[in-house]
């Protein structure tokens, strides 16, 4: 945050660029109707999103952090000079990623546990909603309370740029690979964000894919496999390297063509 404030002042100073704050956006659901649940879910917003968003945009972090921070007696290790540069910021969007959602159980949370700790106890699955191979789970509509809730709490423009779906894929040599899969998911997101527009009013910039070819994942190296695109290698060999466009390639190629009416054709 020190290195991003210090930069935004910069180019604030001295260009007329825009520059925006970015986070990897977190959505959590109370696992139950439960008032602690509720309470769970909330603060795990609180202390893992709202918290990086607030000093994005009001020039500090979250109230509800500071206070648990200085009733805990942590050391932050920050200077004045560091505060005061994140106190000077201004950012005129804000970016996140996004991928998935989860459900949260506090009644598994150990007494005492810090808020942004909350997950590593009470993660719990939705059985509402399809899991990847990768426990991942699949949530257009969490997409679309992610673009309100950035926009409506702080109403700067929003760019989602990280959206994707991971996949163990192999290309047979031949054939290009039948992602349905990732065309429905790409559709689905992306009708999400038009309704938050449309219907919400969120102003969203753009709509980035991750990653839209095959590169190394921090999960699942080479085998977990976001792309449009297949590069021909593997976790092990290089192989060709070389690049064949998968279906969803065309799908995609085609709704940016018709700014986005494709979306809502019948077929995928």
């Amino acid at each position: 945050m020190v290195c991003h404030a210090h930069i935004a002042n910069y180019i604030h100073e001295t260009t007329d660029a825009l520059i925006g704050g970015m986070l990897a956006y977190s959505e959590v659901y109370p696992a139950t109707c439960k008032p602690a649940d509720i309470l769970a879910a909330r603060k795990w917003d609180e202390f893992v999103n709202f918290t990086l968003l607030d000093a994005y945009t009001k020039g500090a972090y979250s109230k509800e952090m500071m206070t648990y921070i200085s009733a805990n007696n942590i050391d932050m290790k920050a200077t004045d000079s560091e505060m005061e540069a994140i106190s000077k910021q201004k950012n005129d969007f804000l970016s996140f990623s996004y991928y998935a959602s989860t459900t949260i159980d506090s009644g598994a949370i150990p007494d005492g546990t810090a808020p942004n700790l909350y997950l590593q106890y009470g993660k719990k699955d939705n059985p509402h909603i399809e899991t990847t191979e990768w426990n991942w789970q699949i949530d257009p509509l969490g997409f679309r309370d992610v673009l309100n809730k950035m926009y409506q709490r702080y109403r700067l423009p929003v760019f989602p740029i990280e959206n994707g779906i991971g996949v163990r894929e192999e290309w047979d040599g031949v054939n290009p690979i039948e992602d349905d899969y990732r065309i429905s998911y790409h559709k689905e997101h992306l009708k999400a964000m038009y309704d938050a527009m449309e219907e919400d009013g969120v102003e969203v910039w753009g709509y980035l894919g991750w990653g839209l070819i095959d590169i190394l994942s921090s999960q699942g190296d080479m085998e977990k496999r976001y792309g449009l695109v297949y590069v021909n290698r593997n976790n092990h060999e290089l192989k060709d390297m070389k690049r064949i466009p998968k279906k969803s390639y065309a799908w995609f190629k085609k709704v940016i063509a018709s700014d986005g009416k494709a979306l809502f054709e019948g077929e995928i």
